[in-house]
């Protein structure tokens, strides 16, 4: 492979020890120098960059590749429906078009955008779909509404009870309302025909070109079942992955009543495992985030999914296996059981927390000394605000998603966008909104938590290297590192000019 000069450039290397340069060198899919005048280096090819700025690929720390390609590819995308009228008829028109689905799935409708703000129910989907079973989760993922062919089909009575950690809603009349929560949308979810081999490989394929589109080198799939992850190994094998997958086995799969298994470590080029996955909560903009002060106007206080003696046995399992632990906790009480947790098994390993909604000065000191990273979304902010100002009162908004307290206490940050909850994968905007903090529509929600664009870059790439353990191979323009980078017209361009994966133009 020739050597490539990149040279005339604004490096943002990302490398605190040498945080810009003009100029580097690429051979073998890695750099081989950096610095500021490497015009007498021997290079077979020289590109000059005029003035362009470089930053390492973005490393979105949680982000479900397959399920963003599943809406690209084999399910209904309802993200931005703005009624239940117009979400039905969006449904009806799917049904109609593809005749050959036993099932019907779609996502992403968020009821705080309709007029009333209605959760839907069986009986809506009933109006318009009847002859299929038909499963609509909502945008966060952590409840599901389905019709009544779909209860029928996976044997749900009003007798039935939920697992631990899950909720089965009914109507007044005290009949099923076909709405789920948290471990019991395993319920109906275990029933579904699972898809092939073939089609995984597919959405990964159109999830892979979507981001490499926008500059995206790397990613963490934080919740990788045992068909997905044999998947991603087969497609490892055969070359066919295009960006660098961390892949996080889940434990404790929604609904069932045995744990998996810690998975065998795996490390090579594009496929990583060495992260398992526990979900603590909820989510915040569904109220199933475990808080310990009720949400407004209502007694909720969420779902927490986790025991203690549980976790604690799980946790040490994986960790006594190598592992690393990344658990998703969003409200204060999952946060402290999380903690807790962590601190109770010890590590020289750095775990993570996924999301970190509402933590205390007191946790945000704990994950500092244990050395505990914090994979945050600003991007819920820009999407959600409308909830999250439904559900919480001015002193817990102010203190919500607090990425400049995380800095602040010497946490590492790690940015990414946990889509498809939200619509958008653009790191561009996801900076943007750790930066201004504000809704599309509404004022700025915790100004005092925006960070700079500087820091946000960073936490995309070096940050987002150190949470998933790859900070040795990727994350900065480094020599020794993989060749991973993009070419920006400006520091905070909306898209990259070219991307580059093992040194070479995508």
């Amino acid at each position: 492979m020739s050597r490539k000069l990149f040279y005339n450039a604004r490096v943002l290397t990302q490398d605190k020890r040498y945080p810009q340069a003009a100029a580097f060198m690429v051979e073998s899919g890695r750099f081989t120098a950096v610095g500021d005048d490497l015009t007498d280096a021997d290079a077979e090819e020289r590109i000059d960059l005029q003035g362009a700025f470089v930053l390492p690929g973005y490393h979105d720390a949680h982000i479900h590749i397959w399920k963003v390609g599943n809406l690209l590819t084999h399910m209904l995308d309802l993200r931005g429906v703005r009624s239940m009228e117009e979400m039905q008829e969006k449904l009806l028109d799917y049904s109609r078009a593809h005749p050959e689905m036993s099932w019907i799935q779609a996502r992403g409708f968020n009821e705080a955008d309709f007029p009333d703000q209605r959760m839907p129910n069986k009986l809506d989907l009933d109006k318009v779909i009847s002859d299929r079973p038909v499963v609509v989760t909502r945008t966060c993922a952590h409840q599901i509404i389905v019709n009544s062919v779909a209860l029928n089909a996976a044997q749900v009575q009003p007798h039935t009870p939920a697992p631990q950690g899950g909720e089965i809603k009914y109507l007044p009349d005290g009949s099923l309302a076909g709405h789920f929560t948290e471990t019991a949308i395993g319920l109906i979810l275990s029933k579904i025909p699972k898809y092939s081999a073939a089609e995984l490989r597919m959405m990964v394929n159109a999830a892979q070109e979507s981001f490499i589109r926008l500059g995206i080198t790397s990613a963490t799939d934080p919740a990788v079942d045992r068909d997905l992850l044999q998947v991603y190994r087969d497609m490892e094998r055969n070359g066919e992955l295009k960006v660098r997958v961390h892949a996080v086995p889940i434990r404790v799969p929604d609904g069932a009543n045995k744990v998996y298994p810690n998975p065998e470590r795996y490390d090579a080029d594009f496929l990583k495992v060495s992260t398992v996955k526990f979900f603590a909560d909820g989510g915040l903009s569904g109220r199933t985030a475990a808080v310990y002060k009720p949400y407004l106007h209502g007694n909720e206080t969420g779902v927490l999914r986790l025991t203690h003696d549980n976790f604690l046995q799980w946790a040490r399992e994986s960790q006594e296996a190598g592992l690393m632990i990344a658990t998703h906790a969003i409200g204060d009480a999952a946060i402290d059981l999380v903690v807790r947790v962590y601190q109770e098994i010890g590590s020289g390993i750095r775990h993570r927390i996924e999301h970190l909604g509402l933590p205390s000065d007191d946790h945000l000191a704990m994950m500092r000394s244990l050395g505990v990273s914090a994979v945050m979304q600003p991007i819920f902010i820009r999407e959600l605000g409308k909830n999250f100002r439904d559900a919480l009162e001015k002193e817990r908004l102010e203190q919500l998603y607090p990425c400049r307290k995380v800095l602040d206490e010497g946490i590492n940050l790690a940015l990414s966008t946990d889509a498809p909850v939200v619509r958008t994968i653009d790191p561009a905007v996801n900076i943007r909104s750790a930066m201004d903090r504000t809704p599309e529509n509404g004022e700025p929600i915790g100004p005092g938590q925006a960070i700079t664009l500087s820091e946000a870059q960073y936490a995309y790439t070096m940050g987002s290297a150190v949470a998933s353990g790859t900070q040795h191979n990727i994350g900065s323009i480094t020599v020794g590192k993989v060749a991973d980078f993009q070419i920006l017209r400006s520091e905070n361009a909306p898209r990259p000019e070219a991307v580059y994966i093992d040194g070479q133009r995508q």
